[in-house]
């Protein structure tokens, strides 16, 4: 009776571990993700956009060391527009006379003590890249408006 039990108890087992093994297989079969599903969650690499540049190439200006002096001073300046559009550059490039007088403008109204404050040329960068955007906007009735994003000064020099 006893090798009985133990025949019975030991069927058991092998029936239990069998159909566990069996419920694993299908389990991985079925239930594992397909390589579409997995495809199709793969985010796409999307390439970066090209920046372009259009430059205000060195002007020099006369300008006042302190308010109220004559102009004994000068001040050579550059500065390099970015955008992600192509044709802003070739509108720029038609435009850049405009731009260059509306800045040298802008420069005639600092004086040699507000060009040192390096607070002054953050405003002064942040008011070239209004005008250039402006100029296109205006000029060229450019869409969409304000292609240019960045400017950034490449030469700041005064000189008593």
């Amino acid at each position: 009776m006893a090798l009985g039990k133990t025949l019975i108890i030991g069927g058991i087992i092998i029936i239990g571990l069998g159909a566990s093994a069996g419920g694993t297989f299908v389990a991985m079969k079925f239930l594992a993700p397909n390589k579409l599903t997995v495809a199709a969650v793969k985010p796409k690499i999307i390439p970066p956009k090209p920046i372009y540049f259009a430059q205000i190439p060195d002007v020099v200006v006369s300008i006042p060391q302190d308010t109220g002096d004559p102009a004994s001073s000068f001040v050579q300046f550059a500065v390099q527009f970015s955008s992600y559009d192509q044709k802003a550059v070739s509108s720029f490039d038609q435009l850049q006379p405009i731009i260059k007088a509306e800045i040298i403008n802008l420069l005639m109204n600092e004086t040699g003590k507000s060009l040192a404050d390096p607070a002054s040329r953050l405003d002064l960068q942040t008011a070239c890249l209004g005008i250039a955007n402006t100029v296109l906007d205006r000029s060229a009735n450019y869409s969409p408006p304000n292609p240019f994003t960045a400017a950034y000064i490449t030469n700041l020099v005064v000189q008593d």
